[in-house]
């Protein structure tokens, strides 16, 4: 007597769809890698005179007990916003830096930073100093 056992589907995974996205893997990144150098080495002339000025910089800084320097003249904070506002028309990036006193109030840090934002500022950058 023979038993008849029903077949079973076969478990085999489809390989030519994988091996098509790794050969277009392979395809962009070889086209993207050649695209960081420049295709035309060049040798740019030389000039006596460099143009050394940089953008001014807008560098807000707060002490311990909440007085605000904008770029070192004092300023009330219900003038930073105008103050601000004025600085950053001269400004191509329009950015503020923000530097605060480690020991200031967190509510000063808070409004410098929205009256930056009110005034147009479109970065408000925190300085810190570097661990070495």
């Amino acid at each position: 007597m023979e038993f008849l056992r029903p077949k079973r589907p076969s478990l085999s995974l489809d390989m030519a769809p994988l091996i098509d996205i790794v050969f277009q893997l392979l395809i962009f990144f070889m086209l993207s890698s050649s695209f960081l150098n420049p295709a035309l080495k060049l040798t740019l002339p030389k000039a006596q005179i460099h143009d050394l000025k940089e953008p001014q910089q807008i560098i807000v800084s707060i002490d311990q007990t909440g007085k605000v320097f904008v770029n070192r003249s004092q300023v009330q904070m219900s003038d930073l916003k105008s103050e601000l506002s004025r600085r950053l028309t001269q400004d191509s990036k329009k950015s503020v830096h923000v530097r605060g006193d480690k020991e200031m109030a967190y509510k000063y840090f808070v409004q410098v930073m929205d009256l930056a934002r009110q005034a147009g500022a479109k970065q408000v950058n925190i300085v810190h100093e570097d661990v070495r």
